[in-house]
């Protein structure tokens, strides 16, 4: 029995497939989702703008260009607005109105404690300026992708994850000290950058490290593991909210304090090594694993006699290139897979690694006209996902009632997403999920703001309650569609195409992701503005989708020619993969 014939999958199972050593592993490394919920979310705590106003004037107001109170029986009646001072100037004779700047800054609630706006002073003339510091992270996370994702397929998996890793706890400890904000939107570029990489690292560790059966389960955890920090970071938020931001900063950096041990803990993925003939490391992580999950001598002879001299290892190991089950671990792309098939795939290392050297560019999806038409739909998908997504969590604070409750009931509402993801995805097939959770969230976000806009300044009305109850049925909708894309959207680009296809609509979402920080500053003018373009964009991707073939129970198709086929249902079964 060689390799060539074994999967990796079978070693696994003679290790024991849910042994200690895959349950600490997997645990360890979701863990890592605290840092990355904290990276792409953490803006909505220390980016709030609280209430503010200009500062009183110390000074008399003669210093200001306004005549001495004492000429001419001279009286003033100030009025400090947030971004000017209204000055009514009463003489004997004339009334006039004089408008100043804020001469003396902003005196901001000091009971909302200190953001990155309120330390300097980001509102007025510079509102906007702050969120770039989000936007900055998602610039990054496109370079961070484009990198780390090379690097990790060249040398190794433990080396990209543990580098990224440590870096990023470095870099968010190290936030929380910098004197300046254009050093905090730098720093914010590179920890985006280093959060892509270590999530997508982290990604394919969870992945490779358990056999197909297994995948399914391990994808659900991560789901709900960010959940669970969503919600910590919403209370970390809550109970530090008359602090500095850099307490919380602090406070969400140290939940990666794990970092520092990853290298004594995490291993090489033994898919990796195998495929590219590392053996003698290859034994050592079987061997360790096999001491870990206390797997007999004679099991783990049958696994080193397929690394033996006798039976020289080949890349070509299968790898299952699709995965079963749930894939959403939110702002990390895991390799989505199809649940039906339970055999032995025959897409293979060899063939992957093949495809990764001989990988057509972005002309090939331009070329071909019914590519390019699938794509275009699917960019703006991915884009709309990730725009509605992160701006519902950005403009939380602008729902009525308490800006936390708001932020944890976001995250919260995230884990019935999950649920009816699961439940329907393989029942009513991708096409039909997606355009369901689509037109969900389209139709609730768009009766949200109406009648948020019709109970108006009244928080406790029947209207406005139930304005905020469809917001976050908005919000479970975006979720579940989401969580979707990650396994519909590689199933529609045929083998030769899908990484490209896949990086494309990744930097599609990014591009939304770096224009969502901004729809507070759109609320805080329009109140209902961002509510009406998520909704109008959610309606468009789900009326989009109906030009989009279903791939719920089909062969995939290896080839462009294979796919025009397959489009056109006839698939042609011996190039499926």
């Amino acid at each position: 029995m060689t390799i060539s014939t074994q999967s990796v999958d079978k070693i696994f199972q003679i290790l024991r497939p849910a042994g200690f050593y895959q349950i600490s592993r997997v645990a360890f490394v979701l863990g890592s989702l605290g840092q990355i919920a904290a990276v792409v979310l953490i803006f909505v705590i220390i980016g709030h703008v609280p209430d503010f106003q200009c500062s009183p004037l110390h000074e008399p107001l003669s210093k200001y260009g306004l005549p001495r109170a004492e000429e001419n029986g001279t009286g003033y009646e100030i009025t400090y607005g947030k971004c000017d001072i209204s000055v009514l100037t009463n003489t004997t004779n004339t009334t006039s109105t004089s408008i100043l700047s804020c001469k003396e800054g902003y005196s901001f609630d000091k009971n909302e404690g200190t953001t990155i706006i309120s330390e300097w002073n980001l509102v007025c003339d510079q509102s906007g300026v702050g969120e770039l510091g989000q936007t900055l992270v998602m610039a990054g996370q496109i370079v961070g992708a484009t990198l780390f994702t090379s690097l990790a397929d060249r040398y190794g998996r433990k080396p990209v994850f543990v580098s990224t890793h440590l870096l990023l706890f470095v870099m968010s400890v190290s936030l929380t000290f910098v004197p300046t904000f254009v050093v905090f939107a730098i720093m914010r570029f590179v920890i985006g950058a280093l959060q892509q990489g270590m999530g997508l690292a982290m990604s394919i560790i969870t992945l490779e490290i358990v056999p197909q059966q297994y995948r399914g389960i391990v994808g659900a955890i991560g789901q709900f593991a960010w959940t669970a920090f969503v919600v910590i970071l919403a209370g970390i938020g809550y109970f530090m909210r008359n602090l500095s931001w850099r307490y919380i900063q602090l406070a969400t950096a140290l939940v990666s304090v794990h970092a520092l041990a990853s290298y004594w803990i995490i291993d090489e993925s033994l898919r990796w090594l195998i495929a590219n003939k590392r053996k003698d490391e290859a034994l050592k992580v079987i061997q360790r694993v096999a001491r870990i999950n206390k797997v007999s001598q004679s099991d783990l002879a049958d696994v080193t006699q397929l690394l033996s001299d006798d039976h020289e290892p080949t890349n070509r190991v299968s790898c299952n290139s699709r995965p079963q089950g749930l894939q959403p671990v939110n702002g990390v792309s895991p390799v989505p897979d199809s649940s039906e098939d339970t055999q032995d795939d025959t897409y293979t290392i060899e063939t992957r690694l093949s495809d990764s050297v001989d990988k057509p560019t972005f002309i090939e999806l331009i070329r071909h006209k019914l590519l390019l038409k699938h794509s275009l739909i699917l960019w703006f998908t991915w884009c709309t996902n990730s725009l509605t997504y992160f701006g519902l969590y950005l403009t939380s604070a602008s729902l009525t009632g308490n800006r936390h409750l708001n932020f944890f009931l976001n995250g919260l509402v995230e884990l019935p997403g999950g649920f009816l993801y699961a439940l329907l995805v393989n029942r009513i097939g991708r096409k039909r999920c997606s355009i369901l959770f689509h037109a969900v969230t389209g139709v609730a976000l768009i009766l949200s703001v109406v009648l948020l806009e019709v109970a108006g300044d009244d928080v406790n009305t029947p209207l406005s309650i139930l304005s905020t109850m469809l917001n976050y049925v908005g919000k479970l909708g975006i979720a579940a569609s989401f969580a979707l894309l990650f396994l519909y959207t590689p199933e529609l680009y045929p083998t030769n195409l899908r990484n490209v296809g896949l990086g494309f609509c990744s930097a599609a979402a990014r591009i939304g992701g770096m224009i969502a920080p901004y729809s507070n500053i759109f609320a805080s003018y329009v109140l209902w503005g961002p509510g009406v373009v998520f909704g109008i964009c959610c309606i468009l991707v789900a009326f989009l989708t109906l030009l989009l073939p279903e791939t719920n129970g089909k062969e995939l198709p290896q080839t462009v020619e294979d796919y025009n086929d397959w489009v056109k249902q006839r698939p042609n079964a011996s190039q499926a993969i």
